[in-house]
């Protein structure tokens, strides 16, 4: 008689437990869900966004999503920060990384519309909602204003720019970094040529600002 282990030694005893599915880490889990959140709008805009599509894109039941975001609108405004956020971050780097003024302009530049042009559409859309942008002006706000200090405590040490001057110029340039990124979302010029234009329009500037106001 063949013993009916050695016959069929694949079949498991029925005994025997099955594996359990993995349960994703709560943050990673909310971070997949702004993603698909993020994929969504770029798709399709903000009206196909609800959080039971939201759950179906993700794979979860839309009480999960609810378990992480109160509803829609904190789900957006989350979505919007976690950029706003990411964007800071890699800013701050750009800067850190920065050993001369010319290439303090260049990366941060660089970075911005790098960003732009990975994330810009859905970011676009959201900030045209004023419910769901107002979370976010607080955010943009301290950020810019960290950038507007920095670069304009550079134009004083290496250029002579008197510090009023410097800042209002500064403010001044980074409408043209904004204006540089439209051009990159609405994909009439690519992130090189947007950030050429713009380094090109910004060392002129500055060439400039030195020889009518440098201090003596």
């Amino acid at each position: 008689m063949v013993n009916k282990w050695i016959e069929r030694p694949w079949m498991p005893s029925n005994n025997a437990k099955k594996p359990r599915n993995r349960r994703l880490d709560p943050e990673v889990r909310k971070q997949l869900i702004l993603d698909r959140t993020a994929e969504l709008i770029a798709k399709e805009g903000i009206s196909a966004v609800s959080m039971e599509r939201v759950g179906r894109e993700t794979g979860v039941s839309k009480a999960l999503v609810y378990a992480y975001f109160q509803n829609q609108n904190n789900l957006l405004q989350q979505l919007l920060l976690r950029e706003q956020e990411n964007l800071s971050k890699l800013q701050a780097k750009a800067r850190a990384e920065a050993t001369t003024f010319d290439a303090l302009v260049q990366r941060t530049t660089r970075t911005y519309l790098e960003h732009v042009q990975e994330r810009g559409l859905h970011v676009q859309r959201l900030m045209n909602e004023p419910a769901i942008a107002s979370a976010f002006r607080e955010a943009e706000e301290e950020d810019h204003q960290r950038a507007v200090d920095v670069i304009a405590k550079e134009m004083v040490t290496n250029f002579g720019i008197p510090e009023g001057i410097a800042i209002r110029a500064t403010e001044m340039s980074m409408g043209l970094t904004a204006a540089a990124g439209d051009q990159v979302s609405r994909e009439t010029m690519s992130v090189d040529e947007a950030e050429e234009l713009s380094l090109t329009l910004l060392r002129g500037a500055v060439g400039a600002l030195h020889v009518r106001y440098a201090q003596k």
